[in-house]
């Protein structure tokens, strides 16, 4: 029906302003065919795609996914969490996959790795999103999240630089579990400590009845 209506009143506007109408679907046809226009439809359509409500993914259907496919499942994670997050990954992305904005109006970059599970991400690439989180993207901390591992050297810097690190357990715990992203790797959350200390949050959170 919305397609219908569209239609209507674009033929009747085409009927009233044909000139106008001819330039204005000239001028979205061109917008769309460059390549800001082509960015645009696709992030929509990524929007679109990503699932609304509850979401939660077993580790075998991650393992199935391709890498660009398992960003848009780990951004999905981040929205169901209460958290404002974008996925930017592409060529040139400087190590972001995912921009997120959380209840604390913190900036955080989240770097996605689709490895096997017996794969380990490698102290470069935590040094690689260290050299570009905070200068390019103004992120307070960093977040990489595997579906293998990671060596002893990345978890020894991650947390040096202020990156953390989920590791194939902690993404069962997040994706399939439910658990909340924060709640595993203990960051403070205000928007959770609120809802906590709300006005009578005390009494229910500890009701007998």
């Amino acid at each position: 029906m919305g397609a219908l209506a569209g239609g209507t009143g674009l033929w009747q506007a085409a009927e009233q302003w044909p000139a106008w109408t001819g330039i204005a679907l000239t001028a979205v046809a061109v917008g769309l065919g460059l390549k800001p226009g082509r960015l645009a439809v696709q992030r929509w359509a990524e929007r679109s795609a990503l699932p609304a409500g509850l979401v939660r993914y077993s580790l075998a259907h991650l393992d199935a996914l391709d890498p660009r496919a398992f960003e848009l499942a780990v951004c999905s994670l981040l929205r169901r969490d209460g958290l404002t997050a974008e996925h930017v990954g592409r060529a040139g992305d400087k190590g972001a996959d995912v921009l997120v904005v959380d209840r604390s109006r913190r900036r955080v970059v989240v770097q996605c790795k689709r490895l096997r599970p017996d794969r380990r991400v490698g102290d470069q690439d935590v040094q690689r999103v260290n050299g570009t989180y905070r200068h390019d993207h103004g992120a307070q901390f960093a977040v990489i999240v595997t579906t293998g591992g990671f060596t002893a050297a990345a978890k020894a810097s991650g947390p040096r630089y202020g990156i953390h690190l989920v590791d194939r357990d902690a993404l069962e715990r997040w994706a399939d579990l439910g658990e909340p992203l924060y709640r595993i790797l203990r960051v403070p959350d205000e928007g959770e400590r609120r809802r906590r200390w709300a006005p009578g949050s005390w009494r229910r959170g500890n009701s007998l009845g």
